[in-house]
């Protein structure tokens, strides 16, 4: 898997691993997650927000994930956080101010950690289970199904582009900006299009068929242990140290 090449079945392909991370009760897990982003956010010191960005990656690391996949969600979004960065650096013109830098290198890393507990929380768990895990926080039905069906119509979307693909290259084509290659991609885009539609109709029609009620039922949820428990109150206990240590309040 390289490191620069997105495929929508890596997103949970380390879900299988057994780690302390991977073990821990799914809305706990989302819970603290969210608490620990929302006290980063509210974070103004630099090494503050570098020191939370290391304990979030050394969390991810320590559940067995690779440094290389880390690496590699992160080269998603360095692109356009290095055109934010250069854009508040230089937001008071040449040259950039020390603030400006500041600021810029604020905004990125609390990126940058928002985006390792997001690796967290998706590749430690089937998304299956997190949506469940969704669910079972009573959060409102709608968004939770759109979340699951989108994840699945993903999956449709790339088989109907894989056929289209082959289909093209059974008949020899080769990509280039003529006129035969244009007429060919916008072909292809229809076609993959009207089939991802025509499949979701037919996804859809089953799933009625079946009951569907515009609601993503799952199973009851996972007993809630001490040791999830314990997690959860280190993880909200580390960021409040932060928060605290940002604010220089007395403790």
């Amino acid at each position: 898997m390289g490191v620069g090449h997105i495929h929508i079945q890596d997103i949970d392909a380390h879900a299988g691993l057994d780690s302390w991370l991977h073990r821990w009760e799914p809305r706990l897990k989302i819970g603290a997650g969210t608490v620990f982003v929302v006290g980063v956010v509210l974070l103004e010191s630099l090494p503050l927000v570098a020191a939370a960005f290391g304990l979030a990656a050394l969390a991810v690391l320590s559940a067995g994930f690779p440094a290389r996949f880390l690496a590699g969600r992160m080269l998603w979004v360095l692109p356009f956080l290095g055109l934010m960065f250069i854009t508040m650096a230089l937001g008071n013109g040449l040259p950039p101010s020390a603030a400006g830098l500041n600021f810029a290198a604020l905004v990125s890393l609390k990126a940058l950690t928002a985006l390792t507990v997001m690796v967290a929380l998706l590749g430690t768990q089937p998304l299956q289970a997190l949506l469940s895990a969704l669910a079972h926080l009573r959060l409102p039905p709608v968004p939770v199904t759109a979340l699951f069906l989108t994840y699945r119509y993903l999956f449709l979307f790339r088989d109907e582009l894989h056929s289209a693909q082959r289909s093209l290259a059974a008949r020899a084509f080769r990509p280039g900006l003529d006129r035969h290659s244009l007429r060919a991609f916008g072909e292809l885009t229809g076609t993959v299009l009207l089939g991802a539609l025509d499949r979701s109709e037919r996804v859809h029609r089953a799933m009625s068929a079946r009951g569907f009620d515009g609601r993503l039922h799952s199973g009851p949820a996972r007993a809630v242990r001490a040791a999830d428990l314990a997690k959860g109150l280190v993880s909200v206990a580390a960021v409040i140290l932060l928060v605290v240590l940002d604010r220089g309040l007395p403790f």
